[in-house]
């Protein structure tokens, strides 16, 4: 067995195969994940969190993009994310936040673009993958669940289990 190790202009990936023998794995860096959370628990964004430590260690920014948050500084540093290579910018309207996207994302600039986002269209998350993959870039569309149905799931859930 032998290792081939390949560079792209951004990110360096390891193959792994037989003499003779096809790839068993290729490893392929740049996609675009749409993540639902409840605002009011808001653990599921941790979960995100150790990518984004792993990605802070490459030389390219990561890009965070919203029309109604504005990037804390404190919160970047309490997450262990690099203050010095992290940029927030505030978009006037969805349209706007996914055209910042796609060009960040296309740039090759960044190891990541988080963006809110609602729902978006299956040719918009097309169009968004196809951006990453050209820039070797990780996309993250962060959605929140509406207030009144997050809780009328946390109603439903906590009024049929009792917890003891």
């Amino acid at each position: 067995m032998r290792s081939i190790q390949q560079a792209r202009p951004n990110a360096s990936y390891t193959l792994t195969s037989e003499m003779g023998t096809a790839p068993k794995h290729i490893y392929t860096s740049s996609q675009v994940s749409e993540i639902v959370y409840d605002p009011q628990n808001p653990f599921t964004l941790h979960l995100l969190l150790p990518f984004l430590q792993q990605l802070s260690h490459q030389p390219r920014w990561q890009l965070w993009l919203s029309s109604e948050r504005r990037l804390n500084r404190y919160w970047i540093n309490s997450l262990g994310l690099p203050e010095n290579k992290t940029i927030g910018l505030n978009a006037v309207s969805t349209e706007n936040t996914i055209e910042m996207m796609e060009k960040a994302l296309r740039s090759g600039n960044f190891s990541s673009v988080i963006a809110w986002l609602p729902a978006i269209s299956p040719d918009i998350k097309q169009r968004l993958n196809q951006a990453a993959k050209e820039g070797d870039c990780y996309g993250f569309i962060l959605q929140s669940l509406p207030v009144l149905q997050s809780s009328l799931l946390h109603n439903d859930m906590f009024s049929k289990t009792h917890w003891h």
